[in-house]
């Protein structure tokens, strides 16, 4: 599986706005490979932090170069302080 670990900082009152929106399911070439999705709502501060599994780098990347992630990401961008911190990389699942 690849994927991506991203770190946000929503602004002021707008964290619940942004879980609502990272919360819907993928559609279109999102939805292909997905294996699944996980928001990690900070204790401390209103951080976000997001993971995201697709099946394999290319489905991954197709979801990545979609016109329609790129208008997604627009809007979560709207509720951001600052550019999300994102890590790809290999899921590797512990024996």
């Amino acid at each position: 599986m690849y994927g991506t670990i991203g770190r946000m900082r929503p602004k002021a009152g707008q964290r619940d706005v942004l879980i609502g929106m990272m919360s819907a399911p993928p559609s279109g070439a999102a939805a292909t490979g997905h294996r699944g999705s996980y928001l990690l709502k900070a204790e401390e501060g209103d951080e976000v932090v997001v993971a995201v599994m697709y099946e394999d780098k290319d489905a991954y990347f197709a979801m990545v170069h979609d016109p329609k992630t790129d208008e997604n990401f627009g809007r979560i961008m709207e509720l951001l302080e600052e550019e999300p911190s994102w890590t790809d990389g290999e899921w590797i699942a512990p024996a």
